[in-house]
């Protein structure tokens, strides 16, 4: 997150208000990825991850968006801000009753995760994406 977004969202009073404001869709998008992570929801590029790394000891659900440039630095930049990323994780695990964890992954995609993943269990799916790509 840039430093003028960055003061604007950690300087008002209620920070996931301010976060909801600058980007609804980012917003949007990790609300939707939350429910269908619990919910279990299909989605094709996740089944061809899962159907490349095999089965994993931990819960995840891998989604790629390569039609929206603006999407993907939005979440970067609140993903890559570790406050932020944090603040929405706790909101959202809130929201749907189960820990999330969120994070970005090669170029256009984005992982929710039972837990924040190490370098071991993420390595694999890594891999698995950029070679779906």
């Amino acid at each position: 997150m840039d430093c003028k977004t960055a003061t604007l969202v950690y300087q008002s009073e209620n920070h996931l208000e301010k976060i909801r404001e600058i980007f609804p869709e980012a917003w949007a998008f990790l609300e939707e990825v939350s429910w269908a992570y619990v919910q279990n929801k299909s989605d094709k590029f996740d089944a061809a991850v899962k159907e490349l790394v095999g089965k994993t000891p931990f819960k995840f659900r891998m989604v790629h968006r390569d039609d929206r440039d603006q999407l993907t630095k939005d979440l970067s930049d609140l993903l890559g801000d570790i406050t932020s990323r944090l603040l929405l994780e706790k909101y959202f695990s809130k929201l749907v009753g189960q820990s999330v964890f969120f994070s970005t992954i090669c170029c256009n995609s984005h992982l929710t995760s039972d837990h924040e993943l190490t370098l071991e269990e993420v390595l694999p799916l890594q891999r698995a994406a950029v070679k779906l790509q």
